[in-house]
């Protein structure tokens, strides 16, 4: 019996973490706590060669690359929950997507609060983004 209410505890208790978290802490904090120690954010990443990741101080964003290309030149600005930035995917070959079969393929797939366009470049698509985390 004791085992049980202590599982219940241990469960309620991470409850009430995540909650502050991601709710409490960004209101007061202009951060989640456990990146309160985190410099130079908002940052950018390439995760697997083909995903944009965005990490802010109180949210995240994200989005796919078209297939078949590699990521070059980002660039990102914004706040503790908002980004503005651009990245070039380009591709080898002929294995070429047009900006609007991209922004095609993103639709209904992006992140409440972002928006990406995306215009065709020599070798590529220039893809610019905007998030804002309303928290």
């Amino acid at each position: 019996m004791k085992l049980v209410v202590a599982l219940i505890c241990a469960v309620v208790i991470a409850a009430a973490f995540w909650f502050v978290d991601n709710y409490v802490a960004p209101l007061f904090l202009n951060s989640r706590i456990e990146r309160l120690h985190e410099r130079n954010l908002p940052r950018i990443i390439i995760e697997s060669g083909n995903t944009v990741y965005c990490r802010m101080k109180a949210d995240d964003f994200r989005f796919a690359l078209p297939h078949g290309s590699q990521a070059a030149h980002p660039v990102i600005s914004g706040g503790f929950d908002t980004v503005d930035g651009s990245v070039e995917a380009r591709f080898d070959g002929t294995n070429l997507i047009t900006a609007s079969e991209y922004e095609s393929s993103l639709s209904g797939r992006v992140q409440v609060g972002g928006q990406i366009t995306a215009r065709t470049i020599p070798g590529g698509l220039l893809i610019k983004f905007h998030y804002f985390g309303d928290r």
